[in-house]
């Protein structure tokens, strides 16, 4: 028996050397066979016995001993640094990094000082608003890359509608005129680009229209105009919107 416990032992040994050794300990190994996720998907955080997980771009914390999950923001009290938010925003420019051309449509100036990403809704009064003031952000230098992300999901008279926006010839044109409230009409068309939009919405957690999402990976839940965004862009600060807000 002793002999048999002896092996045990020795085994578990060897299994957490080998974890060490692809710079994964024991601990998030069995924490991440715990969630079903890959290990290098957890990390330490700041906290003793607490470990950061991230699925996508979003941002938990589980205990050592995978009791307790927390969903909430770390502060550094000393610098003032939302060390969560910072997080959030590194994986999410990850995943704008992924984006392709295609599947957005882009109203840029030739040369922007500033990208930003922006799940829009055709129907939302806010997302009007902005695209409306669209073209003052693209001549102080912002470009502009709209994805749909309508309100009631797919398959809604929102989603209809960005469908005929998206299978037009000219999809900027159509976007400005379904936007000033002008029906579009379209022949069908490949639709399936147009989802990537609303998956990667779905992806960032946005549960509201318009989002903005900048170039550095701040989630801008709600409008602004463009005098304040510009400001913010430049700063590269944490989003306060004041004006306005999601549908």
């Amino acid at each position: 028996m002793r002999n048999v416990l002896r092996l045990l032992v020795i085994g578990l040994l060897l299994a957490t050397a080998a974890s060490h050794a692809d710079g994964i300990t024991g601990v998030q190994a069995r924490l991440a066979k715990l969630l079903g996720i890959p290990a290098a998907n957890i990390t330490p955080a700041p906290i003793p016995d607490l470990y950061r997980v991230t699925i996508g771009p979003q941002v938990a914390y589980i205990t050592a001993d995978g009791r307790y999950i927390v969903r909430g923001d770390i502060i550094d009290v000393h610098s003032g640094e939302n060390l969560t938010a910072s997080s959030r925003a590194k994986l999410r420019v990850t995943y704008l990094k992924k984006l392709q051309p295609a599947d957005m449509i882009v109203f840029s100036p030739p040369h922007p000082k500033h990208t930003i990403t922006v799940l829009t809704d055709i129907d939302c009064e806010y997302c009007r608003v902005f695209e409306q003031e669209r073209p003052q952000l693209n001549s102080m230098g912002v470009a502009v890359r709209y994805m749909f992300y309508p309100d009631e999901g797919m398959n809604s008279p929102s989603w209809r509608k960005a469908l005929n926006v998206w299978c037009a010839k000219d999809r900027n044109t159509a976007l400005e005129q379904a936007m000033h409230g002008y029906p579009v009409k379209s022949p069908q068309c490949d639709a399936a680009s147009m989802t990537v939009g609303y998956q990667f919405g779905r992806m960032m957690g946005v549960t509201g229209t318009p989002a903005i999402i900048t170039d550095q990976g701040q989630l801008i839940p709600g409008y602004l105009p463009p005098a304040s965004l510009v400001a913010l862009l430049n700063e590269g600060s944490q989003p306060h919107p004041k004006s306005g807000g999601s549908r």
